[in-house]
């Protein structure tokens, strides 16, 4: 896998999952293994022959003896005869017969002083050893060779240490109940006894693994002798000259080329970290002057790297086309190379600094209860042990510096042992205590984990040259649409339900091997034929169909005291649903259950489409550089964004190439890569008295000079698609520079409005987390001549300095929606009418409004008759700040509105109105006329997808059998996208209090409007108007009807059926037989009959088979079968009413407790308004599990660890 930014598509390992796979695939790999030694015994030894000395292979007459200009030393040298191409032709390497298992003369042995292994290992050495009868000749490219030649000089103590480790345990464990036992008998308490015995125990257990810690470094010290010998004796073949190289490089390595590797262990520390933990730091890490040892080096032919050639294919698939991946696999060329590495502590002192010679880093445990304290514990971390092999594959490149790409992977976990010592003047080793050892030796190891086969990590090494990080293509290959229709049929769940009810009916839409809900319908309560009119757009990822996942739509019962039951499901296979992209195919599918081969009550009514990323136009291209700056500037390379390397045409499109206004919906992809300078302002303001100091500057002012500090933040950073939460990297722990790479991907309906806020706050205990600064960014603004920017952001509106580094990507996708669906899922739904009227309703009545979330109402009082007699109207006109009916919306895109209309004497409501708000579009007024009806089941009728249209197409509506049309309601209204101060009335936890806060800083700094505007970049205006009726482009051969449609202003179509049933488009059969959206339906698209109007046609490719429909129907055939936003307009409003003194003072007031000035400066006053805030988010907690609505499984904020 390529190491890309953490998400939810990409969590951050933690300890608990690698431990669970360790022994996972065990019994093959010991199968594998045993067949290779027995594949080795069994294997014939005829190419195997005695070394004899051979004829010289010089010419005879040219030998001389000549300073070497390398070593400065006396050589002979000789020129080379023909017969030396024997050599070439069949390479043969000599080798002690020793290590063959054969009888040998003179051999080394591990026992031998170091003299006499030296003088054995001379007369033994490759290429012309002189004693007889101790070596043989084997072919250079036989296993035979791949072999240690000699044995290290010393006597292996592991026997000794293992022995030791055992009965020191035993030791242990009876000090222990010595002391426990004898003290008792002479009266002391167990209360003391018990910490006196473990005290002891634990000092006998940590002097034990301190002498096996100095036996093994003696035991690698003579490791190391024995490659300083070879070295000596001029063996060839060996890896000691590239030890011999890092030994000289190792300390000129700049630890800032590690700063990513502690990254990645602080992030998997950080998701591991036990209860008593409440924060992990890598303060600082250090490579030493004590190198990495190599082991063994050999070539390897492309047949023993499988494995890794499938990965680098499978990972190259994600960022490039077909037509590239296969040049590059076909025109490149490659070395393998598989390595044996190894690390050992060199014997240090006792005190920090004379370990710091090796592999080291230091960590800072928070100890203490995460949301409520934390007691820094600085850790001396050293590496002292590790031992592991990797294989490499190289792509090489005719241009310098010749190699393209390296991609390696680990052949199984690597050993890590380490050692932690608290950075106190006499500190011991603790982490020889069991529990600390396993938690830091295995953090280390479920980040290498990350990368051991098949998984691999590919990196570019132009880039990585230049210093590219940025990103060029979204991850995602397209996006999966689904509309939800309705269900009918559905089987009772509950006894104590109406006639026509017994279930309360709600859709999720997850992955069917993943499991996690990815969308969650309303739930209906009470309600056997729900209809939802819900529609969802999933991501489809290289992942997802490589794992040949399957869309799963599973159908719950929701229940309030005890677990949702699942109902039924239906499923659909991906990686056929790809085959067939662009179009939407409805589908009436009949639901199966939990069990093979099971079938459901109820079908289920819904379409489902893929939809691809299109080609950028030539015609919308432009020269990349940033609008925003003065003319005079735009030319300066160092003031354009960063582009990164440019490697292919697509990569090129992106950087020069805006989002195109033919497809405004597609994927926006950020990534917060780090935050520099970040410091906290000083909120008390100038302290102590100034007598003395008169001429001394009031505050500290400046660049922050230190990266860590006690006074710097834990800052961690939340983003908001349009006003929505959707991500929240994790905490970076006191600093100054934190580094998050972090970031997610999300479809976004219409890039021209879309906002995208980055909040950066400050982790705090028993309070609120504070802001540091927001970043709002406006795809329109940004994206001007380019589908990628990555810019430095200055933070502001909070108590924080700094600037944050943010990278923002857009692809549209070949979907083409109505301008009502193009909406934010935000707003407010508001009245522009002075009154509303209610024609042929003659009663008086109180008018109740509600939608998800929020209600209001006009009273009674406010209701009069119509001077002619035919109705009655509301007087809404705003007077002294009265009237102003407004209703904040928190989901647009599944909520109506709903009227009630409530007359003396009635317990219930008279009469109701709807009108669904996806009908609307943002921003727009609207000339509403929707009619009354009466019922008495007015539950079912407002939780329901009902309208005039789909009511008046069917005679009986199950448990509707008494509606009635009493009337008319008309008004004129809009829903204005975005949040306001309305939305202060969905604040029930801590992340919709951080959402609201959020918009209140962005508003409070003029870094956002009230009002949410749909822009289009005048430059990207021109050249979509000019590519319209000019050039080679999409629409020039297309009839005119189609080009009317996409140059009005309105403009856009849908290949789908919005408020139709999808079974208006189908057959008898099940089979598509006119295009929704497009074409007109074949059946009444309310209320579609069931007529077999088969005409003889079969359209295989839209059926349900063909697309991998799995349902109840399938199921039972196949057992039969068997920005930047500038320009700010403060003054608008939006609607939300004139900014009068008594407003401007609750909003100084909240600026004032959001920057932590007057009364929140102080801790305790911070602390007293987080424990109200908490209780009061508790309690609403409380009365919504008590009397709230029923509730499905809605998907959660993503994060670097999973959902």
């Amino acid at each position: 896998m390529s190491k890309n930014h953490w998400s939810g598509a990409n969590p951050i390992p933690n300890i608990q999952k690698f431990v669970e796979g360790l022994d996972k695939d065990k019994k093959e790999r010991d199968r594998q293994i045993d067949e290779e030694n027995k594949r080795l015994k069994t294997q014939k030894a005829d190419d195997v022959h005695p070394h004899t000395v051979g004829p010289k292979s010089g010419v005879k007459g040219t030998r001389k003896t000549v300073t070497d200009p390398t070593t400065g030393k006396q050589v002979q040298i000789e020129d080379v005869n023909k017969d030396m191409m024997n050599a070439v032709e069949n390479p043969m390497l000599s080798v002690p017969n020793a290590n063959l298992g054969k009888e040998t003369t003179v051999k080394t042995d591990a026992s031998q002083p170091n003299p006499e292994y030296k003088e054995n290992q001379d007369i033994t050495a490759p290429p012309d050893p002189i004693a007889p009868g101790s070596t043989s000749d084997v072919p250079i490219h036989g296993e035979k060779t791949n072999i240690l030649f000699h044995p290290t000089p010393s006597v292996s103590y592991e026997p000794t240490f293992a022995s030791l480790e055992r009965k020191a345990g035993i030791l242990c464990i009876g000090v222990m109940l010595a002391i426990i036992i004898l003290g008792k008998m002479f009266g002391a308490s167990l209360k003391g006894l018990i910490p006196t015995s473990a005290c002891v125990a634990s000092g006998i257990w940590l002097w034990m693994k301190e002498v096996v810690r100095s036996g093994r470094e003696v035991e690698w010290d003579s490791e190391k002798e024995r490659g300083q010998t070879a070295t000596a004796n001029l063996i060839p073949e060996s890896v000691e000259w590239m030890n011999t190289l890092l030994g000289v490089v190792w300390g000129l390595i700049d630890p800032d080329m590690f700063a990513s590797v502690a990254d990645t262990l602080e992030d998997v520390m950080q998701a591991s970290v036990p209860g008593i933990i409440e924060n992990v730091r890598v303060a600082e890490i250090n490579q030493g002057n004590n190198p990495i040892r190599i082991l063994s080096l050999r070539a390897l032919p492309d047949d023993h790297v499988k494995e890794l050639k499938t990965s680098i294919h499978d990972d190259q698939k994600k960022t490039k086309d077909p037509q590239e991946l296969a040049a590059d696999e076909e025109g490149g060329d490659y070395y393998n190379l598989e390595c044996s590495f190894a690390y050992h502590a060199a014997p240090a002192g006792k005190n920090a600094s004379s370990k710091a010679r090796n592999m080291h880093m230091q960590l800072v445990f928070y100890l203490g209860v995460k949301g409520l304290f934390g007691v820094p514990l600085p850790i001396f971390v050293e590496l002292q042990g590790l031992v592991g092999t990797v294989r490499i594959r190289l792509q090489m490149s005719p241009e310098p510096p010749f190699l393209k790409a390296l991609t390696f992977t680990l052949m199984g976990t690597p050993q890590v042992q380490a050692g932690c010592v608290p950075m106190l003047e006499h500190g011991v080793n603790i982490l020889n205590l069991p529990l600390i050892s396993n938690f830091v030796n295995y953090a280390i190891g479920a980040a290498a984990s990350m990368y051991v086969a098949p998984k691999s990590m590919t990196m570019d090494m132009a880039a990585m040259l230049q210093g590219d990080d940025i990103q060029k293509d979204v991850l995602a290959l397209g996006v999966m649409w689904i509309r939800i229709y309705k269900a009918v049929g559905l089987s009772k769940q509950d006894k104590r339900g109406s006639k026509h009810g017994g279930s309360d009916p709600y859709i999720t839409l997850t992955f069917s091997k993943y499991g996690k809900p990815m969308y969650c319908t309303r739930v209906v309560t009470d309600d056997l034929n729900p209809i939802w009119e819900e529609t969802a757009a999933l991501l489809v990822t290289p992942e997802l169909i490589k794992a040949d996942e399957q869309l799963s739509v599973e159908l719950w019962d929701s229940d309030r005291n005890t677990a949702d039951d699942i109902v039924g499901k239906v499923e659909l296979s991906m990686q056929k649903l790809i085959q067939h992209p662009g179009k939407m195919y409805p589908q009436v599918s009949k639901l199966k259950g939990m069990e093979e081969d099971s079938e459901m009550p109820g079908e289920l009514h819904w379409e489902v489409g893929y939809f691809g990323k299109p080609q950028f136009r030539p015609a919308l291209r432009t020269d990349g550089k940033d609008r925003s700056l003065a003319a005079n500037l735009q030319d300066k390379p160092e003031l354009q964004d960063e582009k990164g390397v440019i490697n292919n045409e697509t990569e090129d499109a992106v950087a020069h190439t805006p989002p195109d206004p033919l497809w405004p919906s597609g994927v926006c992809s950020i990534i917060v890569h780090q935050i520099v300078n970040l410091e906290l302002e000083n909120i008390k303001g100038t302290q102590g008295k100034r007598k003395g100091r008169e001429y001394e500057p009031a505050k500290e002012s400046g660049e922050q000079t230190d990266e860590e500090s006690s006074k710097l933040p834990t800052s961690y950073c939340t983003i908001l698609y349009n006003d929505q939460l959707v991500y929240r990297t994790r905490a970076k722990a006191v600093s100054s520079k934190p580094i998050f790479n972090a970031g997610t991907e999300r479809f976004v309906r219409d890039w021209r409005s879309t906002i995208v806020t980055v909040t950066v706050r400050d982790q705090r205990y028993r309070e609120h987390d504070p802001i540091l600064g927001v970043v709002p960014l406006k795809l329109s603004d940004i994206l001007q001549t380019s589908s990628q920017a990555t810019r430095w952001y200055p933070l502001d509106g909070g108590i924080g300095f700094g600037r944050v580094r943010i990278s923002l990507l857009f692809r549209s996708i070949e979907t083409r929606l109505p301008p009502n669906m193009l909406g934010w899922d935000v707003g407010t739904f508001e009245f522009l009418s002075g009154r509303l009227l209610a024609l042929e309703y003659k009663s008086h009545a109180k008018l109740k409004m509600r939608t998800g979330g929020s209600s209001g109402s006009i009273s009674k009082t406010q209701c009069r008759s119509l001077p002619e007699g035919d109705g009655m109207f509301w007087d809404i006109t705003k007077q002294e700040g009265k009237n102003n009916v407004r209703l904040p919306v928190k989901f647009r895109y599944r909520s109506p509105v709903v009227f009630e209309f409530h007359t003396a004497g009635k317990r219930s409501a008279d009469a109701y109105a709807m009108i669904w708000l996806h009908h609307l579009v943002d921003n727009q007024e609207a000339s509403v006329n929707i009619p009354i009806w009466r019922t008495k089941n007015g539950a079912r009728l407002t939780q329901n997808y009902f309208t005039e249209e789909n009511i008046s197409a069917h005679k009986d509506i199950p448990g509707l059998e008494d509606l009635t049309e009493i009337g008319r309601l008309q008004f004129r209204c809009r829903f204005k996208a975005g949040m306001d101060e309305d939305h202060e009335q969905f604040v029930v936890d801590d992340a919709s209090r951080e959402t609201f806060e959020t918009w209140e800083a962005c508003l409070a700094e003029g870094v956002r409007n009230r009002k949410v505007t749909k822009e289009m970049p005048a430059k990207v205006q021109e050249l979509h108007d000019k590519s319209l009726t000019e050039g080679r482009d999409v629409l020039k051969q297309a009839d005119p009807n189609e080009q009317k449609k996409w140059l009005s202003k309105d403009g856009t179509d849908w290949s789908g059926a919005f408020t139709h049933d999808p079974k208006a488009y189908m057959d008898s059969k099940g089979n598509k037989k006119a295009e929704p959206g497009a074409d007109e339906p074949v059946h009444n698209p309310y209320n579609p009959s069931s007529d077999d109007d088969d005409d003889g046609s079969d359209d295989s490719d839209d059926s349900s088979d063909e697309l991998g429909i799995q349902d109840g129907t399938a199921t039972a055939r196949h057992t039969k079968a068997n920005g930047q936003i500038n320009g700010i307009n403060r003054s608008e409003t939006g609607g939300a009413g004139p900014m009068d003194e008594a407003r401007i003072q609750r909003d100084n007031k909240k600026s004032e407790r959001r920057k932590q000035r007057g009364l929140m400066q102080w801790k305790p006053a911070r602390n007293a308004a987080f424990a109200k805030d908490e209780a009061k988010f508790a309690m609403k907690r409380l009365k919504h599990k008590m009397t709230g609505g029923l509730g499905g499984r809605e998907p959660g904020v993503e994060t670097e660890t999973g959902t």
